[in-house]
C-alpha cells in the first residue's frame, strides 16, 4: 500500500486488519451488469479499496432507472452505463485499475476474457437473463472463481454465493446437470428460488405471477436495490479476506420493512425440472 491508498482508506482499519485490506487493496473483482445492484456494488467496492474491476453492461440509461440505479441521472440519459460508472469510479480511486466494456459476454471465450484475473465475479444481469448466468457461472466454476447474484425484492434483497467446488447454479435452480440451456426458447426458473420468502406487506399475489410471466417489469426502489448491491459487497469483501460465510444451497435474506434476516436453503423449495 502506498501513503495515498493508506490515506484514502485509513478509516477501514480497525474493522479490516491491514493484512486483510492488502488483500482487498491486491483483489479483482468482475461484475456482469451495471443496473440498480451492479452499479453501486462497484461503487461500494471501490470505496472498500479494491484495487482491480472488470465491469461490463450493453446498456444506456433510460428515465426510469433514476429511482434507483447508481450513475442514472438527467445529464448521463442515452449514456452507455458501463462508461458513465468507468468515469465516476475514476473519480472515487484514481489508482484502481478499473476496466470497462459496453458489451454483453456472448461466449465462453468472452466470459474467460472478462474474468480472467478475478476471484469473484457478480452476477448482476437484469431478470430473465438466466441463460447467460448459467453460462457465467459454469465459466466460473471451472476458472476456479467465486460467483454470486444478489436481487432486490421490495424493500428487501436476496444473495446467493456458489463457491467454484460447491452447488452449480442449475442444480439451485432444479435443471438437469449441464443441461444444453443454448438449445432452449426459454429457460424458467421456479418463482420460490427467485423469492423464496414473501414481505409480509405485498398483499397482491397476482402481482408475482405477472412479474414472472413478463406482463409487468419488476417494481424496485432505491432501498431494495441499494440493499442488495450492499450485500453483493459484502461477501464479495468476505470472499476476498477470507470468512466464513453461507454458500449454495443456502441464500441470506434481508427485509428493512419487515425486519427480518434469514438464512434459508434452496433445497427447502421445490426444484421444477
Amino acid at each position: 500500500m502506498n501513503e495515498l491508498y493508506r490515506a484514502i482508506f485509513s478509516r477501514n482499519f480497525g474493522i479490516v486488519s491491514e493484512k486483510e485490506q492488502e488483500k482487498i487493496h491486491n483483489s479483482a473483482i468482475a461484475i456482469s451488469g451495471l443496473g440498480g445492484i451492479g452499479g453501486l456494488a462497484a461503487e461500494r467496492l471501490v470505496r472498500m479499496g479494491v484495487g482491480g474491476l472488470r465491469i461490463t453492461d450493453p446498456n444506456s440509461y433510460e428515465v426510469s432507472n433514476i429511482n434507483r440505479q447508481f450513475g442514472a441521472s438527467m445529464e448521463s440519459l442515452g449514456r452507455n452505463k458501463s462508461e458513465v460508472i468507468y468515469e465516476q469510479l475514476s473519480s472515487i480511486s484514481p489508482q484502481a485499475k478499473i476496466e470497462f466494456r459496453k458489451t454483453g459476454n456472448v461466449t465462453v471465450d468472452d466470459i474467460k476474457k472478462f474474468l480472467s484475473g478475478c476471484s469473484v465475479v457478480i452476477d448482476a444481469m437484469d431478470y430473465g437473463m438466466y441463460k447467460e448466468s448459467i453460462l457465467l457461472q459454469r465459466t466460473a466454476r471451472e476458472m476456479g472463481i467465486h460467483y454470486l447474484f444478489s436481487g432486490a425484492i421490495a424493500f428487501g434483497a436476496i444473495t446467493v454465493v456458489f463457491a467454484p467446488d460447491g452447488m452449480t447454479l442449475e442444480e439451485y435452480n432444479g435443471f438437469v446437470k449441464n443441461c444444453d440451456v443454448s438449445k432452449a426458447e426459454r429457460v424458467n426458473i421456479p418463482v420460490e428460488k427467485l423469492l423464496p420468502v414473501l414481505p409480509s406487506y405485498i398483499k397482491n399475489r397476482d402481482l408475482l405471477n405477472d412479474i414472472y410471466t413478463g406482463k409487468i417489469p419488476v417494481p424496485t426502489n432505491s432501498i431494495g436495490a441499494g440493499l442488495a448491491a450492499i450485500q453483493a459487497a459484502s461477501e464479495t469483501v468476505n470472499i476476498i479476506i477470507g470468512r466464513d460465510i453461507p454458500v449454495a444451497p443456502n441464500y441470506t435474506y434481508v427485509d428493512l420493512v419487515d425486519r427480518r434476516m434469514i438464512i434459508g436453503t434452496g433445497n427447502q423449495s421445490i426444484c421444477a425440472r
